[in-house]
């Protein structure tokens, strides 16, 4: 399978904790007012994307207590390199009220 024929491009994850919101009903909210289209599967996760058409990017939010495991995932046709993803995600914190920290170990791009 050639590179641009794989269902995913990248797939980044994060460990975050609670910041300016401090609940889950409070994130939805405020990703939804920043342009945000949001899915609630269950009461502990929220799916994310930005309302530009195609979107590229999904944020996967999984809540857990007082911290929680973002996945961001960019689908084939995203331009980003990881790179990029990793330097534009403090956008990303801001927007969600959120504090983010790295966890992956290699970056490619």
């Amino acid at each position: 399978m050639a590179l641009s024929d794989e269902p995913i491009k990248s797939a980044l994850v994060f460990r975050w904790t609670w910041n300016i919101v401090k609940s889950v009903d409070e994130l939805e909210r405020r990703l939804k007012e920043r342009l945000f289209y949001v899915l609630r599967p269950s009461n502990d996760v929220i799916v994310a994307t930005s309302l530009t058409n195609p979107s590229m990017i999904i944020f996967v939010l999984i809540c857990r207590g007082d911290e929680g495991d973002l996945i961001v995932i960019q689908n084939p046709g995203g331009w980003y390199d990881e790179k990029d993803i990793i330097e534009h995600m403090p956008l990303f914190e801001k927007s969600a009220g959120i504090r983010l920290i790295w966890l992956n170990k290699e970056v490619k791009g």
